[in-house]
């Protein structure tokens, strides 16, 4: 008996001293101390503690603090016990811890399963243009610099002949605290000279003004160095603020350079307790100030955001710049060039490493899908805070890559070839089917996914086309008197396959064809418009805002089911438009019932529906434009018609 007592008793210690050892663990954990959280639910595991939830915060703690190898161990058990029942998030940090070891075979397959909404076709071309970026070589000569220490250093910014940049504090008193994240000391912004894009190797505080006891980093200036913006901790007069789960976030300040110091230091509006708000950086123009947040409302874990800075100096909402930009994990660090070029760094979208470095062109509000910049700026661990100098092709940026001098280096870069993207064409060639000779003089249209007709091109003698155009899915068409009209759908993947090949064969219309479709004296007849067969039915009109088929329409649409009914080869494009009166998506949805109708119309006569397709195109193509002019009643009833395209599909 006293021995069972005995074992009870120490079960209970145990049971007590290991909740005890986890509630420490998860107050480490919940405000943000990853290295001693780490340490504390190691402990744990070694006791046998192996549930979900300790397996989770073991392996992010580790993660956080760049300790792959044995974040990567732990996430492989917890995907191993608790796959089912975990977020996917695991599943691409587990792929990212691989990748940073270099287990790149492993790291893509959890990496396939964490983007599983992508189609596969996708997801390969993400792959292949990765590869094909390689084969490109590097882009650039880089060199780690002299200022680099054993810890982190990094967020680079030219303020005039000097880099400001950050790294761990140099004033260590007795009572000096370091930051919990990862037991370094807190974050002070620093100067070095620069000479032909080459950094002194003696580094100096930048001001005594702005660095404090709390973290500073990540600068931006404007054009006439008179005033910074950087990243700070939140804090109201130099204390800390916490949000409620004791948790210190990062804000973006101000501060205005008079008579030699910096002052007038200022919170700036958009910051926030409960979230971060960082990374700042100004446009050519300095009236747009774009940053890195993770508040409300963001797609992903960091979202990159810009706010507009009127002649007053006052600052507008928060615009995120959307999914081009922005996915479901990080984007931080941008910065824009003097040519409107976007860089920032990612581990969203489609890269070599943890954090890639990307590139977008800015136009006006819309940006071009970004540009991984590849080797050897990027890695297979975390490169970031790249800053360039379109004058010179050169600049600065930092990374924890394996030969570095300590934790982050900060590198300076010259550019040894242009950064452009991959630029897509497709080539063809337009035979005959029969005697597979080109057609000469055929023209061949391109329509984009929403078959807008974006260009066209008439071919000579070699019967060959060719047109430059972005990644998306595209239909070309192909007319000429003397065919039956042919079309084809196609996609052009982003993979770094620059060239597509569309050739598309033709049958030629038999005379009889020709003279009994086009010369036929009976209803309706035969017109071309723009190389376009088109039956001529002017008559198909609808009453204002409805959709019925009218009484005096039903004749000609009889004899159009006659004609069909006579000539099996020929498909139909029923095309219905409205008048101007009412709103565009009123307007769309009508001309589709319209059509729709019309469609059913000859159905319910007995012509196959696969012979037929039907759109309506609202108010976008009128006959008689009433958008100058004010239109009769009369004129409104041209523009509610159908219209009918004759086309024979290639298989």
């Amino acid at each position: 008996m006293k021995k069972l007592i005995l074992i009870y008793l120490l079960s209970t210690v145990t049971l007590f001293a290991q909740e005890s050892q986890k509630k420490r663990a998860d107050k480490y954990f919940k405000i943000a101390s990853f290295a001693k959280a780490a340490e504390a639910y190691s402990n744990l595991l070694e006791e046998g503690n192996t549930t979900v939830e300790v397996l989770k915060k073991a392996a992010d703690s580790y993660y956080y603090i760049s300790e792959f190898e044995k974040a990567s161990g732990l996430y492989k058990t917890l995907l191993e016990k608790y796959k089912e029942s975990v977020d996917e998030q695991y599943l691409f940090r587990y792929a990212q811890s691989l990748k940073a070891q270099g287990n790149f075979e492993a790291s893509e397959k959890w990496m396939q399963l964490y983007e599983k909404e992508v189609p596969e076709t996708l997801y390969k071309a993400n792959v292949e243009k990765l590869e094909n970026i390689k084969k490109q070589g590097n882009k650039f000569d880089i060199k780690n610099e002299a200022i680099n220490t054993p810890n982190s250093d990094f967020g680079p910014a030219f303020y005039k002949d000097q880099l400001v940049f950050s790294s761990p504090s140099t004033s260590h008193g007795l009572f000096s605290r370091k930051y919990n994240w990862n037991k370094q000391h807190y974050l002070d912004l620093f100067t070095a000279s620069i000479t032909n894009n080459e950094l002194d190797s003696i580094k100096n505080p930048f001001s005594k003004d702005l660095n404090s006891k709390l973290h500073e980093a990540n600068v931006a200036f404007t054009n006439d160095g008179n005033r910074i913006y950087f990243t700070r901790n939140t804090s109201v007069e130099g204390k800390r603020t916490k949000d409620d789960n004791k948790v210190t976030h990062l804000s973006i300040f101000s501060a205005d350079l008079k008579d030699g110091k910096w002052t007038n230091v200022t919170s700036l509006p958009f910051n926030g307790v409960d979230f971060s708000t960082m990374h700042p950086a100004l446009n050519k123009e300095n009236n747009r100030l774009y940053f890195s947040s993770d508040r409300p409302g963001t797609m992903g874990s960091f979202d990159l955001f810009y706010v507009t800075i009127d002649a007053n100096g006052n600052f507008g909402e928060p615009v995120n710049l959307g999914s081009d930009i922005n996915t479901k994990n990080r984007e931080q660090f941008p910065f824009v060039s003097s040519e409107n070029k976007l860089f920032f760094a990612s581990d969203g979208h489609p890269g070599f490493g943890l954090l890639d470095v990307f590139m977008s062109e800015i136009k006006e509000d819309s940006y071009t899908k970004p540009l991984n910049l590849g080797l050897p700026i990027n890695t297979n661990l975390d490169d970031f805070s790249f800053i360039y100098k379109e004058e010179t092709k050169s600049g600065f940026f930092a990374s924890n890559r394996a030969d570095g001098k300590g934790d982050d280096d900060i590198y300076s870069f010259l550019q040894t070839v242009p950064l452009e993207d991959f630029q897509y064409y497709i080539q063809g060639i337009v035979v005959d089917e029969e005697t597979n000779l080109p057609i000469d003089e055929a023209t061949v249209f391109l329509f984009d996914e929403k078959e807008n007709r974006i260009n066209e091109v008439t071919v000579n003698d070699s019967g060959k086309f060719y047109f430059e155009l972005p990644p998306g899915t595209y239909k070309i068409s192909v007319y000429h008197s003397d065919i039956i009209p042919a079309e084809k759908t196609f996609t052009v993947l982003d993979n770094g396959t620059t060239k597509n090949e569309q050739n598309i064969s033709v049958k030629r219309i038999p005379k009889t064809f020709l003279e009994e479709l086009i010369a036929e004296e009976g209803d309706p007849k035969v017109i071309t418009d723009n190389g376009v067969l088109m039956f001529d039915l002017p008559e198909i009109l609808f009453d204002f805002d409805k959709f019925n088929i009218r009484a005096d329409a039903r004749v000609h649409l009889d004899q159009l089911v006659d004609k069909l009914n006579r000539y099996p080869l020929i498909n139909i494009a029923i095309g219905s438009h409205t008048d101007n009166r009412g709103t565009d998506e009123y307007n769309r949805q009508l001309s589709q019932d319209r059509a729709t109708a019309t469609m059913n119309y000859l159905v319910e006569k007995g012509i196959d529906a696969s012979r037929i397709t039907a759109k309506g195109y609202g108010e976008s193509q009128p006959k008689v434009d009433c958008i100058h002019k004010e239109c009769s009643d009369e004129e409104h009833q041209i523009n509610r018609r159908s219209e009918f395209v004759i086309i024979v599909k290639q298989d």
